[in-house]
């Protein structure tokens, strides 16, 4: 898996000062290494600007800013730097004066308004700088006015925050920094998931830039919540899939599946249907619907499918052969004979939609459990509404660790918890999966990991990461039956 560290504002403040008192490392480098990563890693952007205009603060994030005016100015470009005061920490007080001695022009923010007056449309590239995670809100009259007119002016055709953006409150409606980007210094932030730009229909892409802090050394000294951010790995999603050479129907992946009540039998059809097309071995269907052996073999003379009810489903033989258990797509309400009374030993079993429970004296045992509920399902378990990502966290830990079971949560965003507190999140939204059918789809390709025996997080973690490759699809609104024939070619 490619995964990780994602840190809460008050624990990158605590590596910031573990860095500086405990291991000794001068913040002047720090701020140093903080510039010289934004500028590399922008090096084509600058070059489309007339001018870089820096706006900096009194704090650490300031001194960021003029540690890279300054080696912005080295370069060649043209840049402006407007400070709110002059800089109040040690090192940013030495950014600062280094940019005086060299030449970079340094004016007061409230010289800002008259300054972009003389500028074209389109010419300027703004780097915020102004205030970091440390902000605590109210913003004062005069930042308020100085980020309104960023937000505004014409001339301003492109903004990076650094680590931030400036004003910007997890969770608050706030007047903050428009962001196209933002380059996330040392730590990549929780607070930031799912920022997003009020002009953009998508998140704002955050970039991290490594900067020496001690994140993998001296985690362990922290009081660190275990969350961790995904990156999708597409090329290793598809290896895992790949048939054997002594392959046979049971070794190549089987799963039971049961699902799909009467008028709703097509969404347990897409689940088991994706998982045989990625080259799912031997499965079969059980619904409450007297439809489904019709609609099965309608569609596939090769499938398996019986109408009965979930306590006959599981007394059915086929079940002792299989390693997976799909319980859900298609159903409104938890099956009556769902109990912690029922043992389903070493099989794995995903729940999803109406058979997620609402307790856990609902809940059979498994070897495993997973709960597949998008945020409006995880609003029942909860009784509470979510707006952000951030809002599940508390609640998802304590169900993962009360009731022994892993949760993922679909969304533009997913958050992935296991049932000892580890906690994923992936943030790589897709319009074209904003389409009915599509959890159906991903509940059958995490099924397909798990039967051929990869650990349960990691079955999510490449489900994630196949379904991200929707994405490719000439489509711009698939139907879920076009994404089906999509995974077709894919494996």
């Amino acid at each position: 898996m490619r995964f990780h560290p994602i840190f809460t504002n008050a624990e990158a403040k605590h590596i910031d000062r573990l860095s500086t008192e405990e291991l000794g490392i001068p913040e002047i480098a720090l701020m140093g290494s903080a510039a010289l990563s934004v500028f590399h890693a922008n090096e084509d952007l600058w070059e489309t600007a007339e001018t870089i205009l820096v706006l900096v603060g009194t704090g650490g994030n300031g001194g960021d800013g003029y540690a890279l005016a300054q080696i912005l100015f080295q370069e060649g470009h043209s840049v402006q730097v407007f400070q709110t005061a002059p800089n109040k920490k040690n090192a940013g007080i030495f950014h600062e004066s280094l940019c005086k001695k060299v030449g970079v022009p340094i004016g007061s923010i409230s010289e800002l308004s008259s300054y972009l007056k003389t500028k074209t449309k389109d010419s300027v590239l703004l780097v915020d700088a102004l205030l970091g995670i440390g902000f605590n809100p109210p913003l004062d009259t005069q930042l308020t006015s100085i980020i309104e007119l960023c937000n505004q002016k014409k001339e301003i055709f492109y903004t990076i925050s650094l680590d931030t953006p400036s004003g910007f409150i997890s969770g608050m409606d706030t007047i903050c920094i428009q962001a196209d980007s933002i380059e996330e210094l040392g730590t990549r932030k929780w607070e930031n998931i799912g920022y997003q730009n009020p002009d953009s229909e998508e998140p704002t892409p955050r970039y991290y830039e490594s900067i020496g802090f001690p994140v993998r050394s001296h985690i362990s000294k922290l009081n660190f919540q275990q969350k961790f951010i995904w990156e999708p790995d597409h090329k290793q999603a598809k290896e895992k899939l790949k048939r054997k050479l002594n392959a046979h129907k049971y070794k190549s992946g089987s799963a039971m599946f049961y699902g799909g009540k009467e008028g709703m039998e097509g969404a347990i059809l897409l689940s088991e249907k994706i998982f045989s097309t990625l080259g799912g071995g031997i499965t079969k269907i059980g619904s409450p619907s007297s439809q489904i052996q019709k609609l099965t073999l309608s569609k596939d003379l090769s499938r398996m499918a019986a109408s009965v009810s979930f306590s006959e489903c599981i007394k059915d033989s086929f079940l002792e052969k299989v390693s997976v258990l799909v319980c859900g797509p298609g159903l409104t309400e938890n099956p009556e004979d769902f109990s912690d009374n029922l043992d389903l030993g070493n099989k794995t079993l995903i729940l999803d939609a109406g058979a997620i429970p609402n307790s856990r004296k609902r809940l059979p045992t498994a070897r495993e459990t997973l709960l597949t509920p998008h945020l409006g399902e995880f609003s029942k378990i909860t009784n509470k509404s979510y707006s952000r990502i951030q809002d599940v966290y508390d609640d998802i830990c304590h169900i993962c660790s009360e009731w022994q079971v892993n949760i993922l949560v679909k969304s533009h965003i997913s958050i992935y918890c296991t049932k000892s507190r580890e906690c994923f999140v992936f943030e790589s939204p897709n319009p074209k999966l904003a389409t009915m059918g599509t959890g159906d789809l991903l509940t059958g390709i995490v099924a397909r990991y798990i039967s051929t025996g990869e650990p349960l997080t990691e079955s999510v973690y490449l489900a994630l990461s196949l379904f991200d490759g929707v994405r490719e699809m000439d489509i711009t609104n698939p139907t879920a039956g076009n994404i089906l024939e999509f995974f077709k070619g894919v494996v």
